[in-house]
C-alpha cells in the first residue's frame, strides 16, 4: 500500500494537475489575509469553504490520473480494489493536511488576526478544515469512480452538490418541503455555525449534538461510497 501511495505520489506530481487547485487555494488565502485586524474563527469559516471546493476539484484529479485499463492493472496488483480507493484517498488526504496547515498557521505566522488566538481557535479551525476536506474528498469521489461518474456531468454534478451543501440554511428555509431530502447532501453549515463569535470559551451542547450529526455523516457517507465504488467495479 505504502508503495502505491508513492507511486500515486509522484503520478499526480508529474502531471501537474495538482497546480490549478493548489493555486486557487493558495490565492484565495492570500486575498483573505490580505489586511490584518481580520476576525479569527469566521476567516477559518471562508478557508475551510476553500478547502472544501478544492478537495472536491483535486480528488476528482486524482480519480483521472490513470486511463481504465492501468486502473485494471493496479486492481490486479493490490489484489483488492478497495486498496485502490483507499490509496487514493491517502493522497488526498495527504494534499489536504498540507492545505489545512498552511490555512491553519499562515494568518497566525502573518499576525492578520486582530485579537490574540487561544486554543479554542485552533481546535475549532482543525475541525471544521478536516471536515469539510473529507466531505470535499467523498464528493470528488462520488463523481469520479461511481455510477455518477459520467465524463460529460461529473465537474456539474459535484458543482450543483457544492453549491446545495453550502446553501442549505437558506434552501431549508425557503423550501420547506425539500427540508428532509437536503440531509442527503454534506451538511456544511452545521460545521461552520459555530465559526462567528471569536469570545466563544467552550463548547456547549448544541456543538456536540451537531458534531455529532456530522460524524455519523461522515461514518455513513464514507461506507455508501466505498459501496458504490464497489459495486461499479464488479
Amino acid at each position: 500500500m505504502q508503495g502505491f501511495i508513492r507511486y500515486q505520489f509522484i503520478s499526480y506530481i508529474r502531471s501537474l494537475k495538482i497546480i490549478p487547485p493548489a493555486t486557487v487555494f493558495c490565492v484565495w488565502l492570500f486575498l483573505l489575509y490580505a489586511y490584518s485586524n481580520v476576525p479569527i474563527l469566521s476567516s477559518y469559516a471562508v478557508s475551510s469553504m476553500a478547502i472544501y471546493l478544492v478537495m472536491t476539484w483535486l480528488t476528482m484529479n486524482v480519480f483521472s490520473i490513470e486511463e481504465e485499463i492501468e486502473k485494471n492493472m493496479l486492481f490486479v496488483q493490490l489484489t483488492s480494489k478497495t486498496r485502490y480507493l483507499f490509496g487514493k484517498w491517502g493522497i488526498c488526504l495527504l494534499f489536504a493536511v498540507l492545505f489545512m496547515a498552511l490555512a491553519i498557521l499562515y494568518p497566525i505566522v502573518m499576525g492578520s488576526f486582530k485579537g490574540p488566538i487561544r486554543p479554542i481557535h485552533i481546535g475549532l479551525s482543525i475541525y471544521s478544515h478536516l471536515i469539510l476536506a473529507w466531505f470535499g474528498i467523498l464528493i470528488g469521489t462520488i463523481f469520479s469512480v461511481t455510477s455518477f461518474a459520467t465524463k460529460k456531468y461529473s465537474w456539474l454534478s459535484a458543482l450543483l452538490v457544492l453549491t446545495i451543501s453550502l446553501s442549505y440554511e437558506g434552501l431549508s428555509e425557503k423550501i420547506t418541503v425539500l427540508k428532509w431530502l437536503l440531509l442527503l447532501f454534506p451538511p456544511v453549515t452545521h460545521v461552520l455555525i459555530f465559526l462567528k463569535d471569536d469570545e466563544i470559551t467552550q463548547i456547549d451542547g448544541d456543538f456536540l449534538q451537531l458534531a455529532i450529526w456530522v460524524f455519523l455523516y461522515s461514518v455513513i457517507g464514507t461506507i455508501v461510497v466505498v459501496r458504490m465504488f464497489l459495486r461499479k467495479e464488479r
